[in-house]
């Protein structure tokens, strides 16, 4: 077979993919960090904060009351569908029967 040439193709390359291997099928390989990667992630005794003007600290009594906020909400969310799906089937039920 010979290889396809198309007008609009002008041969450059867009994405070099020649030196990429094909993942393995069954086992998948992560790859290792550098270390080079590791030493410029973490800095000597520097705390990176990359929002300095907001507090991340929470106490106690605010942690749960956000947990329960979110559990209420889900709940309430989760009641609403089905108080809609009990509504539904007791309209098709009153009309077929």
């Amino acid at each position: 077979m010979s290889k396809k040439f198309y007008d609009d193709d002008d041969g450059r390359t867009i994405a070099d993919m020649s030196s990429l291997d094909r993942p393995p099928m069954f086992i998948p390989k992560f790859p290792k960090r550098d270390s080079s990667e590791k030493n410029h992630e973490i800095t000597e005794g520097a705390e990176t904060n990359e929002r300095p003007w907001e507090n991340n600290e929470m106490s106690r009594e605010e942690r749960k009351a956000y947990v329960f906020g979110a559990l209420k909400a889900t709940l309430i969310i989760a009641g609403v569908f089905l108080a809609g799906i009990a509504i539904t089937i007791w309209i098709m039920l009153a009309f077929w029967t």
